[in-house]
């Protein structure tokens, strides 16, 4: 990832949130402390991240890893959010808090609506959606463009594109 790459995704991310789109919108965010803020600042946290951890071979390479895996690290404490860096493609969008990701690859414009877990060896396409409380454990792969319903678990693979998954065990509903 270049440094150009790094702000068109962290741009392309913000945007997917409706209050922090202009300047004076994320200034009032952060005065009311509103949640969009503080859970995209904690992907901004996690991309720069994902961007040091490339360069850790040079010494400020790895001053700039450490320096943002800790502001990452501490935010995700306070938010109950626990992310490896690599694991999603740009256009993360985070609802909500209590998330965590295991050893994953997850696709393009991913939507986390909170409390998911995402366990290791888990492969989830583009445009997918996971809602409140659903968790997808297990060696798995999910098709582009599903939606998994709130507080379903996914333990089998799914690799078909546009179905929905609930239930537990998840089954294709739609």
């Amino acid at each position: 990832m270049t440094r150009k790459e790094l702000k068109e995704t962290i741009l392309k991310e913000r945007n997917g949130y409706p209050c922090l789109k202009t300047r004076a919108e994320r200034v009032y965010a952060l005065l009311c402390q509103d949640r969009d803020y503080y859970t995209f600042t904690y992907q901004k946290y996690l991309r720069k991240t994902e961007y040091y951890s490339e360069r850790k071979n040079s010494f400020f390479g790895r001053i700039g890893y450490i320096y943002w895996k800790n502001k990452k690290n501490r935010l995700g404490r306070i938010m109950c959010i626990d992310m490896g860096e690599g694991a999603f493609e740009p256009g993360l969008y985070i609802g909500h808090a209590g998330i965590i990701v295991g050893s994953s690859k997850i696709g393009k414009n991913c939507k986390l609506h909170g409390q998911n877990c995402i366990g290791s060896n888990v492969t989830i396409g583009d445009d997918c959606e996971l809602w409140v409380g659903a968790k997808v454990i297990g060696p798995c792969k999910l098709g582009n463009n599903v939606t998994v319903a709130a507080g379903a678990v996914v333990v089998d693979s799914f690799e078909e594109d546009g179905i929905t998954l609930a239930g537990v065990p998840a089954k294709r509903i739609k």
